[in-house]
């Protein structure tokens, strides 16, 4: 009885300290990403080469999250939703 209420609280901590863990993590992303873009732009990278770069990296770290974890929440596509992400595309 008594480690399920310890469990319990634990379980309650964690979710409350959710959020700070991930404020905190993403100024270390953040932090990072500027040290790198700094000294690469020092040793002569293109501000366009650069931009290309992090969206290439970036895009291969989260669209496996992305496939994963909203794999049953995902409509399927049809040619009506296709059409509409199409002329999303084109008018911006």
């Amino acid at each position: 009885m008594g480690d399920q209420k310890q469990c319990a609280a634990l379980s309650n901590v964690l979710n409350k300290v959710k959020p700070y863990v991930a404020i905190i993590s993403l100024q270390f992303g953040y932090a990072g990403m500027y040290i790198i873009s700094m000294v690469s732009l020092k040793h002569g990278m293109s501000n366009f080469i650069l931009a290309t770069y992090s969206h290439v990296v970036v895009t291969i770290v989260i669209a496996p999250f992305a496939f994963v974890l909203e794999r049953k929440t995902r409509p399927k596509m049809t040619l009506p939703i296709f059409l509409r992400i199409v002329a999303l595309g084109f008018v911006g």
